[in-house]
């Protein structure tokens, strides 16, 4: 399923129960948010100036503090994107706003702080999507914190005219910068709702986790999060080349409309004009190396040890190339000269069908080989680095598919595994939710997701291990398909980024 898909499954964002009205009074100006159920929420604050008219394809600009109190208990529009079926709220440009799930009861103690970023491509996705509800992750005794970025042609636009307008920049990455804007949101104010800026984990899953990726190696992000947790966001292909995104938001733009080539004029487009039918869903514009927020290929940062050294969580699930179906389908004939080498390591989850070893190989060429690269380059770099594999599958589901896909873990991750098509009854998934939402909490609270009764190695290059949360519990093991992940390694790329 894609990530239209995901939306449409979704659908529209579960309204917020009656609940106490609850205040708080941070540098940003007086939120009156609601509290139920023994958590805190604060939604829709917006983080920056909206991105309007002459801010449109600019960095984002410092929200002055309000005056009054701003109600906080409905989310903010989600941003510009192509995308069909049901939406959580309004579509808009302004769409620059984060919410804030805090646990009523935390001892007086400041509690660590998970910024959430969603994925989707960078063309799609919302922080207000029912999964996202932080409610049960806070009570695990950690302050969430979810966003929206600029997506698409909005967030990630290269163009000639912009560079002329602005040739020192930064230019094109206004997505990481939106979330860098959040972050130092997150710094000034989080202290007023009870968390402590010293503990801030920025993490994300697929296009989020590629944020968390990429701001690792952004010297734009120095001192603005304490730890990371990438969630199938390193995938084997180089971040774009600024000329290369150059050279497509000028085609994109070529057909908005006759006589709009310099910035004032496009800037003066309507969104509609701009966004296009369907065309978040089509082109690629993503972060990109523009030398301020991004200085080289993350990739390559991460080789030559170029990123910041933090407490990284980092891994991917076990049967992720299902969520990216034409990844696999016909691998067998395109990789044909190398087809006998591939089914000697490679046996299709234990059943040797050629379709699922395709499967099999397009996961691990995505994902988890391009994963256990970075792990390992970031262990080299000096980050504390823990890797894990997801396999898990829900009961209902084992006679059908023989692994996890991509974004699986999410729906465990916020205790939303009802929001799963067919699911099971709770209790059928409660160990698995219990064990994410505890060693995340764990990592965000000291850096470290393990403890003596549930162990949790670091990265050690001489004897990796990692962490497998599978069907039959959680358990570490040794250097995890090694000889798989070198074949996939060494296969050419199957996509772009």
């Amino acid at each position: 399923m894609g990530w239209l898909g995901l939306l449409m499954v979704q659908g529209t964002a579960v309204a917020q129960p009656v609940a106490a009205p609850v205040m708080v009074k941070a540098p940003a100006g007086v939120l009156a948010g609601s509290e139920q159920d023994g958590v805190r929420r604060f939604l829709g604050i917006p983080y920056a100036r909206a991105p309007l008219g002459d801010l449109r394809w600019r960095p984002p600009q410092a929200l002055p503090a309000w005056s009054g109190t701003r109600a906080a208990v409905q989310f903010g529009p989600e941003c510009m994107q192509g995308r069909s079926g049901p939406a959580t709220v309004p579509m808009s440009e302004d769409c620059l706003f984060l919410n804030i799930w805090v646990p009523t009861r935390h001892a007086g103690r400041r509690l660590p702080v998970l910024v959430w970023v969603h994925g989707g491509a960078f063309r799609v996705g919302t922080a207000s999507l029912p999964l996202y509800d932080g409610a049960q992750l806070a009570r695990q005794q950690v302050v969430v914190v979810t966003l929206n970025y600029r997506l698409g042609r909005f967030g990630f636009l290269a163009h000639p005219a912009l560079t002329h307008e602005n040739p020192d920049g930064p230019l094109g990455n206004y997505g990481l910068l939106d979330v860098l804007e959040a972050l130092q949101w997150v710094h000034t104010n989080i202290k007023s709702f009870g968390g402590d800026p010293g503990k801030v984990t920025l993490a994300g899953q697929s296009a989020g986790g590629a944020v968390v990726y990429d701001l690792l190696s952004s010297p734009l992000a120095k001192g603005l999060f304490a730890r990371a947790i990438i969630e199938s966001g390193v995938f084997d292909t180089p971040t774009t080349a600024f000329a290369a995104a150059e050279q497509a938001g000028a085609a994109a733009a070529s057909g908005w409309a006759a006589g709009a080539s310099d910035a004032a004029a496009l800037r003066r487009l309507s969104a509609a004009q701009v966004q296009g039918e369907g065309a978040g869903l089509a082109g690629s514009f993503g972060p990109m190396v523009d030398g301020k927020v991004l200085p080289m290929d993350v990739a390559a940062a991460f080789d030559a040890g170029q990123i910041a050294r933090m407490p990284l969580l980092i891994g991917s699930n076990s049967e992720e190339a299902r969520f990216f179906p034409a990844a696999a389908s016909g691998l067998s004939q395109r990789l044909a000269s190398s087809w006998p080498q591939v089914t000697a390591v490679f046996d299709g989850y234990g059943t040797h069908r050629t379709d699922l070893v395709e499967l099999q190989l397009a996961t691990d060429m995505l994902l988890t080989a391009p994963t256990r690269t970075a792990a390992r380059a970031a262990t080299a770099a000096g980050s504390p680095t823990f890797l894990y594999y997801y396999s898990y599958v829900r009961p209902s589901r084992r006679a059908q598919t023989p692994g996890a896909s991509h974004i699986d873990e999410v729906y465990a991750l916020f205790g939303q595994m009802g929001l799963m098509p067919g699911s099971d009854p709770d209790a059928a998934n409660a160990s698995i939710v219990t064990a994410l939402q505890e060693r995340w909490a764990r990592f965000a609270r000291t850096g470290d997701p393990g403890s003596k009764l549930q162990p949790w190695p670091k990265l050690d290059l001489e004897h990796p291990q990692l962490l497998e949360f599978s069907n039959d519990g959680e358990f570490v093991r040794d250097d995890f398909a090694s000889q798989r992940l070198d074949l996939a390694a060494a296969l050419p790329r199957l996509a772009p980024r």
